[in-house]
Formats: C-alpha cells, structure tokens, sequence
C-alpha cells in the first residue's frame, strides 16, 4: 500500500535500507529506486519516481536511514488518512521567518524524533523534540516526506530547483497552504548524515523564500525573527562580498514590522559594522570573488 521513493546513488546505504524495509515496514509495499548519481536534481528524480508509483500513500525518503520502528507503515497510513492532513514528517517547524531558512527555525518551534548519527556510524544519539503523537508544523525536513498520492499530484516537486538542497521545504510550505503537515513521534529512523550547509544550500533557500514569503502563522515571534535575520545576514556574507548592492539585497529579507526598538538599534548598529569592516570582511571570503 506504500509507494517508497528513494533517489539513490550510494548502493551500501540503499542495499542496507532495502533489507531494513522488508523487515520492519508490516504492509504491502513497492521501493521505486531512482539511480541518480548526481545527473539530476533530487525534485526531477522524486517526480520520476512518483509517475511509477502503484499504490495511494508515497514515501519520499533518503537512502543514508535505517527504521527502528516495528510496523511502521501501518502508522504511518494511520496519520496519512486523518481528515485535512498534508505532509507527514519526522523533523519540522511550527514558524516560518522573514528571512530565509532552513526548516530548523529555533527550540521553541522544531519538533524532531530522529536517532541522529554519522556518516561513520560511529554514534547516534536520539534528537526527541515533539509534544504529542502529532504535532502541527509547516515545513517538513526531506529525510522522511509522506503524503497521500492523490494530494501529491497537486503540488509535484518543483524542478526549477536544482540540486538536492530546498526541495523539502519549498515543497512543504506550498502543502501547507492548503493542508495541516505533522511531525510525529511514533515512528524512529536512524539518520547518518548531518546535512551540508553550503552555499548551494543557501542559494537555495533565497530562492525559495522570494518565490513563498513568509505569510503563514499569525503571531508572530520577534526573538525568533532577530536570531533568523542575524543568522541569515552572517551565512551571506560568508559567500557575497560586503558593498552596496549585497546590503540592499539582504534588506528585502529585514523584518522591520516585527522587531521592537532594541532589535532595530541591534541591526543599525550590525549593518554599520559590515559596513566599517568591508574590506577585512572581504577578504576572508570562502569563494573566490
């Protein structure tokens, strides 16, 4: 009953996965494996998959994990199957900021249930940050992405987004305007990768959030916008040099109907030292100019 696509290109994660299905997932199942060593963007390779699919309920998931839940299909069409619901996941957001991010936003908003580990598996340790056996979110992570077949065809991965990097979310979010995404805490993965936070991944996440904005919950949290802002301001100027034209770009991202008094003097002052410390800035740049 449950379409698992996987776009693969590192056969010992996906042969181990292969076999930890069989013995854990407890339904009728199909792994619709696309081989995908870098010659595609993961969104082209997941839609791929999904035109193959046989059955109502999809699973879009990475191939570096392993389940630890017993019977883990039968919950995770139990969740899928509840009235209005989107995007089942394992790590997502309850907020979605000014300034572009990742899913994580901050403690007071992810909720994860994910045994995290290593590309060596050398260690793992639990990561349970959820509140019930649903828990409301927005934006979903992309190791574990379930949704009814027939909700997936109205919105598709977008294939404009190249690379491996903001797919989940950019996907997610569109969910999200229709339908309610959920983090869930009856099902465990074991995951072996960290993530990359390169600027790929930040390219990425500007794109996606010129493209989506940030009109989603109605209260809004000023301290989470400040560490967003602050954060996205220190990522770009890791990878863009300091002048005119950068600073007034980051601008379309400042949260200045959110903010409070000390939080705007925070970031005239932030804004003036970039400013004051250009050229030093400059020249520790990751990439060449």
């Amino acid at each position: 009953m449950i379409s698992i696509i996987i776009s693969s290109y590192l056969p010992h994660y996906f042969s181990a996965l292969e076999n930890n299905i069989a013995e854990t997932i407890g339904v009728p199942y199909e792994i619709i494996k696309i081989d995908n060593p870098g010659l595609m963007g993961i969104c082209k390779a997941y839609n791929m998959g999904a035109e193959k699919a046989k059955y109502d309920y999809f699973l879009f998931i990475h191939e570096d994990i392993l389940f630890h839940t017993d019977k883990w299909g039968e919950k995770l069409i139990t969740h899928l199957n509840r009235p209005g619901t989107g995007v089942i996941g394992l790590a997502g957001s309850s907020y979605v900021p000014v300034a572009p991010s990742s899913w994580t936003v901050s403690e007071k908003h992810n909720f994860i249930n994910i045994l995290q580990g290593n590309k060596e598996n050398a260690e793992s340790y639990l990561i349970n940050k959820v509140s019930g056996n649903t828990n409301p979110v927005y934006a979903v992570d992309g190791v574990f992405l379930g949704i009814k077949k027939e909700n997936f065809f109205d919105f598709k991965f977008d294939e404009d987004i190249n690379g491996f990097h903001g797919y989940d979310l950019d996907f997610t979010l569109r969910v999200s305007k229709r339908l309610q995404n959920y983090v869930i805490d009856n099902i465990l993965i074991q995951h072996f990768s960290g993530g990359n936070l390169d600027k790929k991944w930040l390219d990425s996440n500007i794109k996606i959030k010129e493209k989506i904005g940030s009109d989603f919950q109605k209260t809004i949290d000023n301290t989470t916008e400040k560490k967003i802002f602050s954060g996205f301001l220190h990522k770009y100027f890791e990878y863009y040099p300091i002048n005119r034209k950068t600073l007034l770009f980051t601008l379309k991202f400042y949260p200045y109907k959110y903010l409070d008094f000390r939080q705007h003097l925070f970031f005239i002052k932030k804004y003036f030292n970039y400013i004051r410390y250009a050229s030093q800035i400059n020249r520790k740049l990751k990439v060449d100019l």
